[in-house]
């Protein structure tokens, strides 16, 4: 069955990545399967149930553990930001950054490598984020990319950057729903948007360290 969707025009490309199909007699975007509604969430028209509620995500062992996030205002080529929390056994750190011309996806991605170069010493990470973008790029799309030598791909030198930060990590990378309460998830959108505005408002911002 037919779920209809709602994507705005800056936001096609995403929705197309995730398998979105567009209808050029209705001239709106859709998905056919309602088994997993979750990555077209901020999307639906209303028309389909609402996904379940998100358990909270489970954490690793090992103690490390970060959520990223990144914003983009008039995406793209609007300011935009990343930000991202960074929990170990020694404390919390909370790191952004931001761009005045750049998109939604470079900053996921920014948000994710500013996090894993922040740790200085290899270990296991658990890399949350509400990004499928990032998700499925990391856990399914990359071999491909490497095999058709990034072939039309947009944002290789992102995508090489942050490759080469999980292999160094041995990162794994899993998806939380945005905006669900996740206390991690929503700091880290904070902090994107909180890069956002330096951004707007006096241009690049490389990084800000805060120690919690």
């Amino acid at each position: 069955m037919i779920v209809w969707l709602k994507v705005p025009f800056a936001e096609k490309d995403q929705a197309k990545a995730l398998g979105a199909r567009w209808s050029p007699a209705r001239k709106q975007w859709y998905v056919q399967d309602r088994a997993d509604l979750a990555p077209f969430a901020r999307w639906l028209d209303g028309t389909a149930p609402a996904p379940a509620a998100e358990a909270a995500p489970e954490m690793p062992a090992s103690g490390h553990i970060v959520f990223c996030d990144g914003a983009c205002r008039g995406n793209p080529g609007g300011p935009g930001g990343w930000g991202a929390v960074v929990r170990t056994p020694a404390g919390e750190t909370e790191l952004f950054g931001g761009a005045p011309d750049t998109t939604n996806n470079r900053m996921e991605l920014t948000a994710a490598i500013e996090a894993l170069r922040w740790l200085a010493e290899p270990a296991e990470v658990a890399v949350f984020t509400d990004s499928q973008y990032v998700v499925k790029g990391m856990n399914e799309w990359r071999h491909g990319w490497v095999r058709k030598n990034w072939k039309d791909v947009k944002n290789v030198e992102l995508w090489q950057a942050l490759i080469a930060e999980a292999q160094r990590h041995r990162a794994t990378f899993r998806w939380v729903r945005g905006h669900a309460g996740h206390d991690g998830n929503e700091r880290a959108d904070a902090l994107a948007n909180e890069g956002l505005e330096h951004a707007r408002r006096t241009g690049s911002v490389q990084g800000v360290v805060r120690q919690r």
